[in-house]
């Protein structure tokens, strides 16, 4: 069993960098359950804090940039490729790729394009939960194969 310092670091690892703590975790030998648990927790602590964090910072910002006196452009070549990927992919596009990029990026894009989503942090909790899954169990099965080659040698 890990102590709260090691549980911690683990944690906010799981936060900056999700994509590959489930592997150095299963690497270091810590059990499967306890890689899907902590990275779970960590992830959906992450989600709640950028979540709540992005939409502040949007509306702050919203406010610092707001111009009354010149009319801003709409269509620029940037935001009609946003909205084409947005239109294209919609919520269930950031779901799936939120487990390839970071927590702070996926929340910060809930939080921008659906503010209004009221389960969006908890959709995020699930997407990263199902990530958590998919990626120790993944890796405990390369670990297991590789395992099996060093030992046959």
């Amino acid at each position: 069993m890990m102590g709260p310092w090691e549980l911690a670091a683990w944690m906010m690892a799981s936060v900056v960098k999700f994509l590959i703590t489930p592997s150095l975790m299963v690497a270091r030998g810590i059990p499967a359950w306890e890689v899907v648990g902590v990275t779970s927790v960590g992830a959906a602590l992450g989600v709640l804090v950028f979540f709540r964090f992005g939409k502040w910072l949007f509306r702050k910002w919203g406010e610092l940039t707001e111009r009354r006196d010149k009319p801003r452009r709409i269509f620029t070549p940037g935001r009609r490729r946003i909205v084409r990927l947005r239109h294209r992919f919609g919520l269930a596009g950031l779901l799936v790729i939120s487990g390839l990029i970071s927590v702070p990026i996926a929340s910060l894009l809930g939080a921008k394009y659906y503010p209004h989503y009221r389960s969006m942090p908890w959709s995020l909790m699930l997407a990263f939960a199902a990530w958590s899954v998919a990626l120790t169990f993944l890796s405990w099965w390369i670990r297991s194969g590789v395992t099996a080659e060093v030992g046959n040698l």
